[in-house]
C-alpha cells in the first residue's frame, strides 16, 4: 500500500504556526489513592503540575513511585481521588464516558513500550486505524502524514506488517500513529524499553525533534535516566511527589535524583548545576 498523494504534496507540509506554550496537560492538587483504612496507598499526592506544546517531557522515578499513575490521571485514563485534570484546556471533571473518550480520541496519542500494532494490518493501515475509531471519523491530513512517515523513515516499509518488521521500525510505526492527527499532546509509556540502546537512541532524538515540528507536547515515563537525558523537562517523583522539576539533566544527574542524592558525579548539588548543556 502506498502514500496517494499528488505532485504538490510531495514537497514537506507547512509547519505549523507558532503557538503560545500552554498547558497541553495539567493537574491541580492531584491525589490518587487506592485501598482503605489502614491499607491505603497514596500512590499519588498533592501534585499540582503542567505540560506545554513543543516540550519533551520526562517523568521519571523508581518502581511504585506514581509516575505510571500521573500518566493515567494526565490521560484521562484515570480519575483522582482528590484534585482536578485538565487535557487541553478542558476539565475533566463531570465528563461522562462517551465525552471523554472522544477527547482523548481527538486531542491524545499514546506510544507503548510493547508498541500495541495490529498484527493483520500493514504498517500504513496501522497508522490510519485510529481514523476508524470513536462516534466521528477522523481523516488524518495527508500532506502531514506523509512528511511524517518521511521523517520516520518508515515510507518503504508501508506495506509491511508488523511481523515483517524490527522493533525499532514497530516503534516509529506507532510513533507515527500518535502523531498522525496533530494531537495536543502524546503520552509514552517506557517508549524505549524494548529496544536496544542504539535503536532506543534514535527513536528519542526522533521524539525530540517531532515534538517541536509536530507542535504538540509530549510527556514521557520512564525508569530511564539514559531515555530521560534527551528530555527538555525532568519532572521526578518519589512516593508519590514531585521531588525534582527541572530542565535537560546528564543520565548521571538523573540516576542520582533516581537513587533519592543531590550529588552529581562531579560532586556538586543537583540543584546548583546550570540548565545549560550537559553531557549526555
Amino acid at each position: 500500500m502506498n502514500l496517494h498523494t499528488s505532485s504538490a504534496a510531495a514537497s514537506p507540509a507547512p509547519a505549523p504556526a507558532p503557538s503560545r506554550r500552554v498547558p497541553v496537560a495539567r493537574t491541580l492538587g492531584v491525589s490518587r489513592m487506592f485501598g482503605t483504612g489502614s491499607s491505603v496507598v497514596h500512590a499519588v499526592e498533592g501534585v499540582t503540575v503542567s505540560f506545554e506544546r513543543g516540550v519533551l517531557s520526562a517523568v521519571i522515578g523508581p518502581s511504585g513511585s506514581g509516575k505510571t499513575t500521573l500518566m493515567h490521571l494526565l490521560a484521562g485514563l484515570d480519575s483522582p481521588t482528590v484534585g482536578s485534570v485538565e487535557l487541553d484546556g478542558v476539565a475533566l471533571d463531570g465528563l461522562d464516558d462517551t465525552r471523554l473518550a472522544a477527547l482523548r480520541h481527538e486531542r491524545t496519542g499514546f506510544v507503548f513500550q510493547s508498541f500495541n500494532l495490529m498484527p493483520a494490518l500493514t504498517a500504513l493501515e496501522n497508522i490510519r486505524l485510529p481514523e476508524t475509531l470513536g462516534r466521528r471519523v477522523r481523516r488524518n491530513d495527508r500532506a502531514w502524514e506523509q512528511q511524517l512517515v518521511a521523517r520516520l523513515g518508515i515510507a518503504p516499509l508501508l506495506d509491511r506488517r508488523p511481523g515483517e518488521l524490527s522493533g525499532g521500525q514497530q516503534q516509529r510505526v506507532a510513533i507515527a500513529r500518535a502523531l498522525a492527527h496533530r494531537p495536543a499532546v502524546v503520552f509514552a509509556d517506557e517508549p524505549t524499553g524494548n529496544l536496544d540502546m542504539r535503536t532506543s537512541g534514535e527513536v528519542l532524538a526522533l521524539l525530540s525533534e517531532l515534538v517541536t515540528e509536530s507542535d504538540c507536547g509530549i510527556v514521557m515515563v520512564t525508569h530511564d535516566p539514559v531515555a530521560a537525558s534527551h528530555a527538555g523537562r525532568v519532572v521526578a517523583l518519589r512516593d508519590g511527589r514531585i521531588v525534582s522539576d527541572t530542565g535537560a539533566r546528564s543520565a548521571a544527574q538523573l540516576a542520582a535524583v533516581m537513587l533519592g542524592s543531590t550529588a552529581t558525579a562531579g560532586g556538586s548539588g543537583f540543584a546548583d548545576i546550570g540548565a545549560t548543556a550537559v553531557e549526555r
